[in-house]
């Protein structure tokens, strides 16, 4: 009797390895029924399927399906198992940092880029969503995107940093002591709507709209401003019972309208950096594109990488900043024509 007991538990798990195989497999992708057959084999051998194994697989499908609630499906035109769901087998359980990590990685290689490498983060995600259980795409937390993944120059406060994170997460206004490169000597105290971090350049920066300053500046309230982290004064950072607005503030949109020569964009292989970027490419090898900014100092920064190859037509304030910026050039270091072209960064 006790042999007939050991040889029923043996069996038992001997099936329920051959499912966990099968449900490895089709995790890592679609598999025909020879494929998952082959699975088995591979790392069970004696102890895998009999040479008659159609039937012993489709078993094992269907417990998969109605004992653990998977979702597989079979395409006839492929002749594949594709599992959707992993039923219950969504065993992961992250903490909100582990969240936060998936919606960084999440913003930062989005899924219609075609570089592999973002196409196999995208992969990792989706199979790292599968397994947690409750848990959507929108219920993860959008806190961090990356700009340019460059290390972080220069250290910033971690109480600084958690005080910000939790003002984000709960939509709650946020007041600090901020020390920018237009003040010389003292911090002006800033009041703002926070909505995200960022990366750029080596250095975090706080995406937030601006309520109040004091003492008055240059800022005008209810404007976007990018605030450095560690431009942020040490413990200054405070909650405020005040929400967000319901809806961030609108704010002033720019037709951005730039024309590249042909020695950068003779290739038509142009990065595109602003939103809605549409490129023109000409049959002179040059390039016109247009685009919607906000913010027209990063783009004067963006743009700038171009040297004298790209030429600003709209808006006129940008085209006034860039007036600005070359006068500024010429003036320190004493030209007034370039005397040799100098090659742009690589686009």
């Amino acid at each position: 009797m006790s042999k007939h007991i050991s040889g029923r538990r043996r069996s038992s798990k001997q099936t329920f390895r051959r499912r966990i195989i099968i449900f490895r497999t089709l995790f890592s992708q679609p598999s025909t029924a020879e494929e998952l057959i082959a699975a088995v084999n591979n790392e069970l051998a004696q102890d895998g399927y009999p040479a008659a194994a159609a039937m012993a697989l489709k078993h094992d499908l269907d417990a998969l399906k109605s004992e653990f609630s998977c979702e597989i499906t079979f395409d006839r035109n492929q002749k594949t198992y594709t599992l959707h769901s992993v039923g219950d087998f969504a065993v992961l359980d992250l903490s909100r940092e582990s969240l936060e990590a998936l919606a960084f990685l999440d913003t930062n290689f989005p899924e219609d880029h075609m570089l592999a490498a973002f196409i196999n983060v995208q992969k990792l995600l989706r199979q790292v969503r599968m397994l947690l259980p409750h848990v959507s795409s929108a219920s993860i937390p959008s806190i961090f995107k990356l700009h340019s993944p460059i290390r972080q120059h220069k250290s910033f406060d971690n109480q600084t940093l958690r005080t910000v994170k939790r003002a984000i997460e709960n939509k709650q206004q946020l007041r600090f002591l901020y020390m920018s490169n237009f003040e010389q000597h003292e911090a002006r105290r800033h009041t703002v709507a926070p909505y995200g971090l960022f990366m750029r350049d080596g250095h975090m920066y706080l995406d937030a709209v601006m309520m109040n300053v004091e003492p008055a500046g240059h800022a005008l309230p209810m404007t976007s401003v990018e605030y450095r982290l560690e431009r942020i004064i040490k413990k200054s950072a405070q909650l405020l019972p005040i929400m967000n607005p319901p809806e961030r503030p609108p704010q002033p949109r720019y037709h951005l309208v730039y024309r590249l020569d042909p020695v950068v964009a003779r290739r038509r292989d142009l990065a595109t950096f602003f939103n809605d970027s549409m490129v023109d490419y000409h049959e002179d090898g040059s390039a016109t594109i247009t685009a919607s900014v906000t913010n027209l100092w990063t783009t004067r920064q963006v743009l700038l990488r171009y040297g004298g190859t790209c030429e600003v037509l709209s808006p006129p304030e940008l085209v006034s900043m860039l007036r600005e910026t070359i006068t500024q050039m010429a003036e320190k270091y004493n030209m007034t024509k370039p005397s040799t072209l100098i090659e742009p960064l690589s686009d």
